[in-house]
């Protein structure tokens, strides 16, 4: 039969009280159970504070031994059978991990944001197996963004999480507050939660104890569909046509726009484009930014005539901030400013709101991708785009596809209209 004993071995005040845990023959464990006590008031013999104690400050102590005696019987039924050695090192360090304090290995097979440090530092020279490239800093910014709203959420909730914390009771608490406390977007918060599944999959095989309940099929986050921004074939030929001579700014990316409009690239591929190589009316990347695929993509009538205008000399590369916030002054310059549905950053509360804004407001390097998904889509097979776009997934695909809900109406319009005559 198992039992514990709290001891009081030295006479010096405060005293640190021993915890005695033994069950049969072979187990007898001993370690200090870091609760300071004045030894005039505790009684060995009794296992427990003196009568004359005043019942207030018996009790704090009193609530802190059961708490211990709890953990270390629920401890050792999950550890016994799984068949690990009780001695009075696990005593220790079930005690440890009871009062959330740091193991002698780093902390990395017991707390959570212990195994994701190891794992973005890991990251700085892990490589990728499905790309064979190493891991890119965009990605390690990711991991170190969800490591950081974990930290928060640690910090208001004043826990520290360990690995088997991360349950469906955790999924819940901490959804809720990155949707409630934090105003997270619902494409944010899922992106975090699968995140974090893919952390303790890693833990896991990694041989660290999880809890199953990750896999479940709630232990995700629906996000809401994205209101993403396109240019139509006829504003992209209204850009086309703008008259900027006297304008080299929006002039240069203007060119480098089109450019990424008719070929569905990502604006860290775009921003390589002197690296391709144009030739026989097609523009040959070796291997894209993020998959590291060859794309070979042929010359839009529009794209020729930049490079003709040019004397074949490609614009000028720009950074990412100014490419989105030029693009803005060229929509406007356009006049593309009808105000439709979209989500747009409020700079006050450094969060996505969704409202009806003037569309070059909502306009950015994304729209090029979104662009070329949705002019094409319906008119070639889907296939031949995402041999372009280089898209692994249909379903990825099929997010990038735009059409808004008053063209949805003007195609039925024109349905119903044909069905009449």
């Amino acid at each position: 039969m198992a039992n514990i004993k709290f001891n009081l071995i030295s006479k010096k005040n405060p005293s640190n009280l021993n915890v005695r845990f033994y069950h049969g023959k072979d187990i007898d464990c001993n370690t200090q159970s870091n609760i300071l006590i004045d030894p005039k008031l505790w009684s060995n013999k009794m296992q427990s504070l003196k009568p004359a104690v005043d019942s207030k400050i018996k009790q704090r102590y009193l609530d802190k031994v059961n708490n211990i005696k709890e953990y270390i019987i629920m401890t050792f039924n999950d550890d016994f059978f799984d068949g690990k050695t009780i001695d009075s090192k696990w005593l220790k360090d079930t005690i440890k991990e009871l009062q959330k304090r740091p193991g002698d290995n780093g902390d990395v097979s017991t707390y959570f944001l212990a195994y994701i440090k190891k794992y973005i530092e890991d990251s700085k020279t892990r490589i990728n197996l499905k790309t064979g490239k190493q891991i890119s800093p965009a990605t390690i910014s990711k991991y170190k963004s969800t490591k950081k709203k974990i930290e928060e959420f640690e910090r208001i909730n004043k826990i520290r999480l360990r690995l088997t914390d991360i349950n469906l009771k955790f999924h819940k608490e901490f959804t809720t507050y990155l949707k409630l406390e934090g105003n997270y977007a619902n494409s944010l918060i899922r992106k975090n939660v699968s995140q974090i599944k893919s952390f303790i999959r890693e833990a896991k095989i990694e041989g660290f104890k999880t809890n199953p309940e990750i896999e479940s099929s709630k232990f995700t986050f629906k996000a809401n569909e994205a209101i993403d921004t396109y240019l139509n074939v006829e504003e992209i030929t209204q850009l086309f046509e703008l008259d900027l001579n006297n304008n080299p700014r929006l002039d240069n990316v203007r060119d480098l726009f089109i450019i990424g409009l008719w070929t569905g690239l990502r604006i860290s591929d775009l921003k390589r484009i002197h690296d391709f190589h144009f030739s026989n009316n097609r523009i040959i990347i070796a291997g894209t930014e993020k998959t590291d695929d060859t794309a070979e993509i042929p010359i839009h009538p529009q794209v020729k005539a930049i490079l003709k205008k040019r004397n074949n000399e490609l614009p000028r590369i720009i950074s990412d901030q100014k490419f989105n916030l030029y693009v803005k002054d060229l929509c406007e310059e356009a006049g593309f400013t009808d105000k439709i549905l979209g989500s747009l950053l409020n700079k006050e509360t450094k969060r996505k709101e969704k409202g009806y804004f003037e569309k070059y407001k909502l306009i950015s390097s994304h729209t090029c991708r979104r662009s070329f998904a949705t002019n094409h889509y319906g008119k070639i097979d889907d296939k031949t785009i995402m041999a372009i776009t280089t898209h692994r997934s249909h379903a990825q695909f099929l997010s990038y596809v735009k059409t808004t809900q008053k063209e949805h109406l003007e195609k039925l319009e024109t349905y119903w209209a044909g069905q009449n005559q």
